[in-house]
């Protein structure tokens, strides 16, 4: 079942670029919405792998492989549509 997650999280994660590349309405909350619809997943992945001792080889290479695709994408994505500030303007 974690595994599925894991996998479900990847799935997600074109539909998150395609809504939050494409300019529609309400398309940026969809965005957001698929965004923490992969973070739920994560969480529960996670969850169900240690609670019930379903830990793979498959998923300890893929979890962290998948969250890292799923935060870059969200980067990628925002510093495009420039929603994130300049360089040097975090603080």
């Amino acid at each position: 079942m974690a595994n599925f997650l894991t996998i479900l999280r990847l799935l997600l994660v074109p539909f998150f670029f395609f809504f939050m590349l494409s300019e529609g309405k309400n398309f940026s909350q969809i965005a957001l919405s698929l965004f923490l619809v992969a973070a739920l997943t994560d969480v529960i992945d996670g969850y169900i792998a240690r609670s019930f001792n379903g830990i793979t080889e498959f998923g300890k290479r893929a979890d962290p492989f998948v969250d890292r695709i799923l935060v870059a994408s969200a980067l990628i994505t925002m510093a495009y549509r420039g929603m994130l500030p300049p360089r040097g303007r975090f603080l």
